[in-house]
């Protein structure tokens, strides 16, 4: 590592921050990409960000709609990329600037200027995702669609996730990521680039035959670690230029990062975050929750700033290698320079504050703020918002936060396609394949939802693919956002298997993979049932709001009585700590194991009736044909003109009750209650 690259590493001097030690790191992010904003307007922001004492600005000069770095060797990076044309999407068309790009002579007189000013300027060129700008001037290093498929590239006119990555099995990508560093670090003197390496959807990656190589050549399991490899490759170039390479924590998904990376958390992952800086790694701060001032100040007002606490809870304990802190504003609904310094201030000179100052009284806060507010609108004219939106009650955060949304759905706003919908297909692909669904079923689902979200038919012998993939995104929503957030994950990736296990029971039936258990599975995916060793528990309530906890018996369950009781005891645990209210509700049971007429042929000593001895039957219910589906793997879309001669004899099981089916009988099922464990 050379002089350059190690600067990074030492406290440079300034003032005591929040945990009362020097921060090297005391910034702001601008994202031009969404909204291109012209050199002079920057040179004002930066006249105050040296007012408040901030030392860095991330310039954030590349994504999904627009590519803002002019590049000599590659110039369709500007002369495509650039240009975005009619699309609105800031609230304020007006005042949109939607195309342009910045010359390498005028970035090297911002850089100048902001040197001037004590001021470093960080760029990032984002990677491998939010690169549909790239790829629409470059398309040959898009990733094919299969063997022949093409996926349409463009730069995209509106704000969201888009599954546009550089092909990471194509060194044609490569060559032209290194060829691109070589421009960028001749034009930044600062000893680190940032490369992104976040919200990287991985759609288009599993479905690559380059990527899908590589991957086998390399060893490696999974999409994540395919990232992690690029990211491992560029920041090995980058080093043997001096240069550190600065990442979002998204990046760690992977595994481990060395020590010429710094990592920028600022959403989930804090866990993979946390584990960095045990190993000795360095962090900037950009938590969602207090640093993004392109949110509503109906959710981050200067009094939550002051409220916040001077240490994340993933940084205790390695306060050293938090180099400190910033603040990125995020331009997809901020059009034009009034708008960035109403978002901008006066939170920006808040968050100021507590990089650099010792925390102090509320109002002294708050008229610190304001003096400084006062002072970069004196000095460069840029109006904040005003003294109303500083300290909000929780009724006027409501009202701010309605206004604007209001103010971002505007007529002329450009609607978003999808939006969410590409990350949580990712999420849900994702999880299909941890669970073991085939993957080739798995990428036949994915594929039903794509051709939904652009309009077009099903793929042809969808079995039930599309539906499975959608069930499976509503069950990564909860478990991101929802009701399965909080349960534990033994519990939550147990109870998701129900999805593998009717993959693998349709073609045990039906020879081929399939799904046609949705009308089940939607209670797995809404986070009613839940498998806890080897009995499922479903919080179940009646059509007469009568409540009961459902036992249910999945195909691969062992009834041996300490497994069972064993089931129970957790089950009665997990229903007290996350379902008080259901706890202590009784445990009812609809299945063929309870059908009476099992004692006819069975010994008394067998499982199946000894299981039966744990319930007190409320209910005989003689048409049930479910015992088809276990006892001789018919499912129920093959029962009508069953055969039942063909039925298979091979276990004293199925011969008596192929025998009983042959005599127009039938098994049977029943309803009870469970009145004691298993023996």
């Amino acid at each position: 590592m050379t002089d350059d690259c190690s600067r990074m590493r030492k406290q440079e001097g300034g003032a005591a921050g929040m945990a009362g030690r020097v921060y090297e790191h005391r910034g702001f992010m601008l994202d031009v990409s969404r909204h291109y904003m012209p050199a002079e307007e920057i040179r004002r922001l930066l006249d105050a960000a040296k007012i408040l004492g901030l030392n860095r600005m991330h310039w954030h000069l590349t994504d999904d709609q627009g590519w803002r770095m002019e590049i000599r060797s590659y110039p369709n990076l500007t002369e495509t990329g650039s240009v975005r044309g009619r699309s609105y999407f800031g609230g304020t068309p007006g005042e949109e600037r939607n195309d342009g790009f910045y010359s390498q002579q005028e970035i090297r007189d911002i850089v100048a200027y902001a040197g001037s000013l004590g001021i470093e300027v960080i760029p990032e060129i984002e990677l491998p995702g939010h690169a549909a700008a790239m790829l629409a001037a470059y398309p040959e290093l898009s990733c094919r669609r299969g063997e022949a498929g093409r996926w349409e590239n463009r730069v995209e006119i509106s704000g969201g996730i888009f599954p546009a990555l550089v092909c990471a099995g194509k060194d044609e990508a490569l060559a032209l990521i290194r060829n691109v560093l070589d421009e960028v670090t001749e034009l930044f003197p600062f000893p680190a680039v940032h490369i992104g390496g976040d919200e990287a959807v991985k759609l288009r990656w599993r479905r690559c035959p380059d990527c899908q190589a590589r991957m086998r050549k390399l060893g490696l399991a999974s999409e994540d670690a395919l990232q992690r490899w690029l990211m491992l490759e560029i920041g090995a170039y980058l080093a043997e230029k001096g240069r550190r390479t600065i990442v979002w924590g998204d990046a760690l998904a992977g595994g481990p990062l060395p020590d010429h990376f710094i990592v920028q958390q600022w959403m989930e992952g804090e866990e993979n975050t946390r584990a960095f800086m045990a190993g000795g790694g360095q962090v900037i701060r950009s938590d969602t929750d207090y640093f993004y001032l392109d949110y509503s100040y109906g959710q981050i007002d200067v009094r939550k700033i002051w409220e916040m606490p001077g240490i994340p809870d993933y940084a205790a304990g390695y306060e050293d290698r938090l180099l400190g802190m910033e603040c990125p504003l995020w331009t997809e609904r901020i059009a034009g320079l009034d708008r960035a310094a109403f978002q901008l201030f006066p939170r920006l000179a808040a968050a100021a504050l507590r990089m650099r100052e010792p925390e102090m009284p509320w109002e002294d806060f708050r008229a610190r703020v304001a003096e400084l507010t006062a002072e970069v609108e004196r000095k460069t004219g840029l109006k904040g918002a005003p003294e109303a939106l500083w300290a909000l009650s929780p009724a006027e955060a409501e009202k701010v936060l309605a206004a604007e949304r209001e103010r971002t759905r505007l007529p002329e706003t450009a609607p978003v396609p999808g939006e969410g919908t590409l990350f949580l297909l990712d999420e849900a692909e994702r999880l299909a394949l941890r669970l073991g669904i085939p993957r080739a079923f798995a990428l036949k689902a994915g594929d039903s939802v794509l051709a939904g979200l652009s309009g077009q038919a099903a793929p042809e012998g969808d079995s039930g693919a599309g539906i499975l993939m959608r069930q499976l995104m509503q069950a990564a929503e909860s478990r991101l956002w929802g009701a399965w957030k909080r349960i534990p994950e033994e519990i939550w990736i147990e109870t998701m298997k129900a999805f593998p296990r009717f993959i693998s029971e349709h073609r045990r039936s039906y020879g081929y993979d399939g799904f046609d258990r949705a009308g089940w599975t939607v209670r797995q995916a809404g986070a009613r049932i839940f498998r806890i060793g080897e009995l499922e528990y479903e919080l179940a309530e009646t059509e007469a709001r009568k409540r009961e906890i459902g036992v249910h018996i999945p195909s691969d369950a062992r009834l041996e009585p300490e497994r069972l009781n064993d089931s129970l005891t957790r089950a009665d645990a997990f229903l007290r700590e996350f379902f008080p209210e259901w706890a202590g509700l009784p445990k009812t049971c609809e299945s063929w194991l309870l059908s009476p007429v099992l004692k006819e042929w069975l010994p008394p000593d067998s499982r199946i009736l000894r299981f039966q001895e744990a319930f007190d039957l409320l209910e005989n219910l003689p048409d049930n044909d479910a015992a088809l589906e276990w006892v001789f793997h018919v499912a129920e879309g093959q029962r009508a003109g069953l055969a039942l001669a063909a039925l298979p004899e091979d276990t004293s099981l199925q011969k008596n009750m192929k025998a009983l089916l042959l005599s127009g009988g039938k098994p049977g099922a029943a309803y009870g209650v469970l009145a004691r464990p298993f023996r």
